[in-house]
C-alpha cells in the first residue's frame, strides 16, 4: 500500500514542473511577441525613414554646381570697356559742373565792372560786389582743378568694341555721343576758367603786395582782363546752351 501511494505521487511531481514550464514558455513567447519590432514600432520606421532620406538626398556630385563655361573674352572685354567709358563720362560731367560754377562767378565779377561803368553802382557798392565773388575764387579753382585732374587720370574711352553684345554696344554708343558732345563744352569751360584763374591770382597778389605807386599799372592790367573776358564768356554760354546729349 505504501508503494502504491508513492507510485501515484510521482506523476503529480512531474506534471507541476511541466505546467510551470509551459506557463513560462507561453509567457516568454507573449513577452517576446510584445517587444519584437514589427511595422508599427519605432524600429522599422526609423530604418525606413533613414532609407527614404538617403534615397531622396542628392549625392555630393548632384548637389555641387556644375562649373560654368569660361566667359566669352570679347564679351568680358566689352563690359570692362563700358565701365571705363562711363567712369570717364561721369568725370567729365563733374568737370563741367565745377567749371560752370567758377565761370559763372567770373561772369558776375565782370558784370560788376560793367554796371559800375554804366553808373548803376556807387564806388562802395562796386567794392562790395567785387568782394562777394573774389572770396569764392580760390575754392572755384581748387574744385575745378581737382575734378579736371581726376578726369585726365582716367584712361577709358567710349570707342566701339569688337564682339560686344548688342546691349553693351548700344550703351557704348550713347556714352560715346555724350562724350563727344562734352568736348566743346569742356574746351569753352577751360578757357573761361583760365580767365578766372588769372584774375583770382591777380587779386591775391594785389592783396598780399599792396603798393599805391603801382595802382595805375594794376588798374590797367585789370582793364586788359576785363576787355578780354567777353570772348571766352560768349563761347562758354554758347557751348553750354548748345550742349545736348543722351545720358550715359
Amino acid at each position: 500500500m505504501v508503494q502504491a501511494r508513492r507510485a501515484k505521487a510521482r506523476p503529480a511531481r512531474v506534471i507541476i514542473p511541466l505546467a510551470v514550464a509551459a506557463a513560462l514558455l507561453a509567457g516568454g513567447s507573449l513577452a517576446a511577441w510584445k517587444f519584437w519590432p514589427d511595422e508599427t514600432t519605432a524600429g522599422p520606421q526609423a530604418a525606413s525613414s533613414t532609407t527614404a532620406a538617403e534615397s531622396q538626398a542628392p549625392s555630393i556630385a548632384e548637389s555641387s554646381p556644375t562649373p560654368s563655361a569660361t566667359a566669352d573674352p570679347a564679351s568680358a572685354a566689352s563690359e570692362k570697356a563700358l565701365e571705363a567709358c562711363r567712369a570717364k563720362v561721369r568725370a567729365a560731367d563733374e568737370v563741367l559742373k565745377k567749371g560752370e560754377t567758377g565761370v559763372l562767378h567770373w561772369i558776375d565779377h565782370v558784370q560788376v565792372q560793367t554796371d559800375a561803368f554804366a553808373g548803376k553802382l556807387t564806388d562802395e557798392e562796386r567794392k562790395t560786389q567785387f568782394a562777394k565773388t573774389r572770396v569764392k575764387g580760390p575754392g572755384d579753382l581748387k574744385h575745378y582743378e581737382d575734378a579736371l585732374e581726376a578726369y585726365e587720370d582716367l584712361e577709358g574711352s567710349c570707342d566701339t568694341v569688337d564682339g560686344a553684345e548688342s546691349t553693351v554696344a548700344a550703351a557704348l554708343k550713347k556714352c560715346n555721343e555724350r562724350s563727344e558732345a562734352q568736348q566743346p563744352v569742356l574746351k569753352a569751360t577751360d578757357a573761361g576758367m583760365d580767365d578766372w584763374k588769372a584774375h583770382v591770382r591777380f587779386m591775391q597778389y594785389n592783396k598780399e603786395h599792396p603798393d599805391p605807386d603801382a595802382a595805375a599799372d594794376r588798374q590797367s592790367e585789370w582793364m586788359k582782363q576785363y576787355r578780354g573776358a567777353p570772348k571766352n564768356i560768349k563761347a562758354f554760354k554758347k557751348a553750354t546752351e548748345d550742349f545736348e546729349a543722351p545720358k550715359c
